[in-house]
């Protein structure tokens, strides 16, 4: 079995099964908010270890619950993805900046 593990913005990571086609998204916070097209929303994840499976067509929540475009509270988590995915794309960012630098610092010490 292998499973690729990525880390995803606002603490989720996803866990995807090669083999089975299986993806899992786990919240590592107490938590966090996802667009999951398989679930049609916004997946909230309501404590640290909260999973959302999906397989083929088959979908599953546990400790989530999934907010629709009207929900009363759609629009406030779609403010908490755009905020998380801001910050992650800034920390992946600077971790690329600083290893092209370390790169360059190698190339510059090359004759």
């Amino acid at each position: 079995m292998t499973v690729t593990v990525t880390k995803m913005p606002g603490g989720i990571t996803q866990l995807f099964n090669t083999e089975t086609g299986r993806v899992t998204y786990k919240c590592k916070s107490e938590s966090g908010y996802m667009m999951i097209e398989a679930f049609g929303g916004i997946v909230k994840f309501n404590q640290k270890g909260a999973i959302a499976t999906v397989t083929g067509h088959l979908t599953s929540l546990d400790s989530c619950n999934v907010l629709k475009e009207g929900d009363s509270n759609y629009k406030e988590a779609l403010i908490a993805i755009v905020h998380a995915q801001k910050q992650f794309a800034q920390t992946k960012a600077e971790m690329y900046q600083k290893e092209i630098q370390e790169l360059e610092h190698k190339l510059s010490n090359l004759n």
